[in-house]
């Protein structure tokens, strides 16, 4: 069975066309979205996926341009009387429901199950095995491991180039890591093409689309790919909304 990758959102919270917010849907045997940024719903909707099968959501962390749809995708499925969205994430994932739906009267009926990771858990859901490692962030922040069918899929959500999350992505069919700047640009709590370049080498990763990519790398998209390729040698391009990974 082949394993089936949807860049639904490749930007972050500032608008710029062709990119909306963070959101990966990874398929199997069924469906699962990982992270649930603005334009998360229409981009379900024009790559035709099912609501009623989409019940569960794997969040990296809490950043406002990975969760801005959450409670809408939610909201739609109890509108069509479907039942309550599945919710796993970082440590505070539960207290940021319980908050959200506060503020809804409307939607205290609606059920949303959450359970809280942590580095090196591990759960089987959804026809994957997934796995949890501490990503570095300005938040708690995890990355994941997906394994399927001995296919293997790594999201980074945010995060600067870490061993770690090299480690987690070790032997990858695809890694698809954020790469939010292009040089030169000397950052914290994301990545740029060259460190993460040099980070990648020699882990076994087949493929890497990088993603989370700000309003500055406009026009180096290319060139950006580039540099990662020269340090890492692995194949790697640029994603955009839209864009289907078939491994």
């Amino acid at each position: 069975m082949s394993l089936k990758v949807t860049m639904l959102g490749t930007g972050v919270g500032i608008p710029q066309p062709g990119r909306s917010q963070a959101a990966v849907l990874v398929e199997s045997e069924q469906p699962l979205l990982l992270d649930c940024g603005a334009g998360t719903i229409l981009r379900l909707d024009q790559v035709g996926a099912s609501l009623e099968a989409l019940d569960t959501v794997v969040l990296t962390h809490l950043h406002l341009d990975h969760v801005s749809d959450l409670m809408a995708l939610a909201n739609a499925r109890f509108l069509a009387d479907l039942p309550g969205l599945q919710l796993f994430g970082p440590e505070g994932t539960g207290e940021y429901i319980r908050i959200a739906k506060s503020l809804y009267p409307n939607l205290a009926k609606m059920d949303v199950a959450v359970l809280e990771l942590h580095p090196m858990d591990s759960i089987s859901l959804k026809g994957f095995d997934i796995f949890a490692e501490e990503a570095r962030h300005s938040v708690t922040a995890l990355a994941y491991r997906l394994e399927a069918d001995d296919r293997v899929v790594v999201y980074s959500g945010d995060t600067e180039p870490s061993p770690r999350v090299a480690a987690l992505a070790k032997g990858a069919d695809l890694l698809v890591h954020e790469c939010s700047f292009p040089e030169p640009f000397d950052v914290t709590n994301h990545s740029t093409p060259k460190k993460l370049g040099s980070m990648l080498k020699n882990q076994g990763i087949k493929r890497v689309v990088l993603t989370h990519i700000y309003p500055q790398a406009a026009g180096c998209e290319d060139l950006m790919a580039e540099q990662v390729i020269e340090l890492s040698e692995v194949p790697t391009i640029v994603g955009w909304d839209m864009m289907t990974l078939t491994l």
